[in-house]
């Protein structure tokens, strides 16, 4: 027990300075600047308090946090949510949004089936924890990092330029598709059914997770549509999180999923939704700081294997990205067509990929799970360190940045 408050104390003073510090803007030359202040630097603080080195979170340790855990699952699912606000994304043009699914769903794709085949001859498993670990991959690869961007767009005062403009649309979106994908993949894995009969188990965990998701949306409105105050706000917001996250824990759902359809809904309906998007936006940074500690404190290499997939994954996910940006791209009526080379803004990935390997492992455990934990936490930090760079490379040749 004085392990895990330990843990907390410390999660939570590095989480504070790192939210205190890390997102500000310090004094560095602008490319150091672009690495360091993506966050992934916590990654490895979490692999020294891990298992392999220090052993402060241990698996046991951090298996202990499962509240705490599906607590931030929650939150980062519900502050996603928040950001698919309907009048928002319409303000752009109707094509954008094509662009956003097509280029997620030609990676998602691209990296599914390999793996699928790959991880079923790697394990010998011709059972549903393959298929899951090979959504959980693609799903992974959807996911493009916001941060990046809107540290080059902020550095380089590129607002309102539109291939800038089209990569941050992209970038805040793409995401949905891996997440509605990851929602249903935990569905697929159920072999009860809901309700007296067993056709479409899977469509019936599905719809449950909607209805959960919608529900609890609605009652979330109705509590904070009427004035309160904001500490009255944080209680009804924290708490709805922790009872969406807790009933996704019992029933083995996606507390990301579920919590993302929520704030969804709440975002879209009038109420106290500017109040709690700025809320959230608070809780933001610390949340996604403790999810880089605690991902990089589970990580295990697992199997020789690990690292050769690992390199695998970014190959495929690298040609899903630059790919699926082209088809994207060529699609696009010829007046607003926007470069064919759109997939290397789209390379860095982020928290929502370390979130969604996060609510695998919470709810998976295996040699297999390791294995997955480790491909997804490389490619992050690769990733992130890689995308930048990439990014500007395009918007230099998009004429959008002065050479």
């Amino acid at each position: 027990m004085l392990k895990v408050t330990i843990g907390v104390a410390l999660l939570l003073i590095i989480a504070l300075i790192g939210y205190r510090q890390t997102f500000t803007r310090l004094r560095l030359p602008a490319g150091a600047r672009l690495i360091f202040l993506t966050g992934t630097e916590f990654i490895l603080i979490g692999v020294a308090l891990g298992d392999e080195l220090i052993g402060l979170l241990d698996e046991s340790t951090i298996r202990s946090l499962t509240p705490l855990l599906s607590l931030g699952l929650g939150a980062i699912g519900l502050i996603f949510g928040i950001q698919l606000d309907l009048r928002k994304i319409l303000r752009f043009p109707s094509r954008y949004l094509l662009l956003a699914a097509i280029q997620a769903a030609f990676t998602m794709l691209v990296v599914f089936v390999p793996f699928l085949f790959i991880l079923r001859e790697s394990f010998g498993d011709e059972g549903l924890s393959s298929l899951l670990a090979a959504v959980v991959l693609a799903a992974t690869a959807a996911c493009t990092a916001q941060t990046s961007l809107a540290l080059i767009d902020g550095e380089f005062g590129l607002r309102g330029t539109g291939t800038m403009g089209l990569l941050r649309y992209i970038s805040s979106l793409d995401a949905a598709v891996g997440l509605f994908a990851l929602g249903l993949a935990f569905c697929l894995m159920h072999t009860q059914p809901v309700v007296g009969f067993s056709v479409g188990l899977g469509l019936q965990w599905f719809l449950l997770s909607v209805f959960l998701g919608t529900a609890l949306g609605f009652l979330l409105q109705l509590l904070t549509q009427h004035r309160c105050s904001d500490e009255e706000l944080v209680i009804f917001v924290v708490g709805m999180v922790l009872f969406s996250s807790g009933i996704a824990l019992y029933l083995k759902l996606s507390p990301l999923f579920i919590n993302a359809i929520m704030g969804m809904l709440v975002v879209n309906l009038p109420g106290s939704r500017d109040r709690i998007f700025g809320l959230v936006v608070r809780l933001e940074k610390p949340f996604y700081l403790v999810f880089l500690i605690l991902a990089g404190a589970i990580w295990r290499p697992g199997s020789a294997w690990a690292l050769p997939l690992a390199a695998v994954y970014l190959g495929l996910r690298f040609t899903g990205k630059i790919a699926g940006g082209a088809l994207a791209a060529g699609v696009a009526t010829p007046d607003a067509r926007p470069p064919l080379g759109l997939g290397l803004g789209l390379i860095s990935q982020g928290g929502m990929a370390i979130a969604m390997v996060m609510n695998y492992y919470q709810l998976s455990s295996g040699p297999i799970t390791d294995v997955v934990v480790t491909i997804v936490l490389i490619a992050v930090i690769l990733n992130e360190l890689a995308g930048p760079s990439l990014a500007m490379n395009l918007l230099r040749r998009a004429g959008e940045i002065a050479r």
